[in-house]
């Protein structure tokens, strides 16, 4: 029993449990560096495509922002419906004109501005629909007419004239 205790190792001679190195966070190999390069490559012209498109349709949001408040002046007061249908197709123009060149869009009216409307309307196709009567035949009514249209049509019309603004697409 002597024997078994000489040969038995004391706790002064158990050396300490070796830690493993910690694992390297670093990409091991090439191609985790390269797909690294192309996803932040990717990212970057995604953000550079999303500012040039914010700041392309700044002309949208101001026109959106006149056109709420010709909408906010004729809910208060409904008898402003001929200032607002006076408006309407300047405003529509308006944005045409950001959008496209001068000489595509400041000749036209009547019949032939509908047309391009319609054209243009993406997918506000049913906006460019109730809209192109208005903008074909304003400029021929006078006041008295306009005092006639109904508050639904005046509604109908602003609404028609915000699908537009928002849904055209521009070449």
């Amino acid at each position: 029993m002597a024997e078994a205790n000489a040969q038995a190792p004391s706790l002064s001679q158990l050396a300490d449990v070796v830690q493993p190195a910690p694992v390297s966070w670093m990409p091991q190999t090439a191609g985790w560096e390269v797909l690294g390069v192309v996803l932040a490559v990717l990212v970057l012209w995604l953000a550079w495509r999303g500012v040039r498109r914010w700041w392309r349709n700044r002309y949208r949001r101001d026109a959106l922002a006149e056109l709420h408040r010709l909408e906010l002046r004729w809910q208060a007061d409904t008898s402003t419906g001929p200032e607002v249908l006076e408006a309407l197709p300047v405003l529509v123009k308006r944005c045409a004109l950001a959008a496209w060149p001068r000489d595509q869009v400041a000749s036209r009216s009547g019949a032939e501005w509908a047309r391009f409307l319609l054209a243009n309307a993406g997918h506000a196709t049913h906006g460019a629909e109730a809209l192109a009567p208005l903008v074909r035949e304003i400029q021929y009514h006078d006041t008295a007419a306009l005092k006639r249209v109904s508050p639904h049509d005046v509604r109908v019309l602003i609404e028609a004239s915000r699908q537009w603004i928002q849904g055209h697409v521009s070449t």
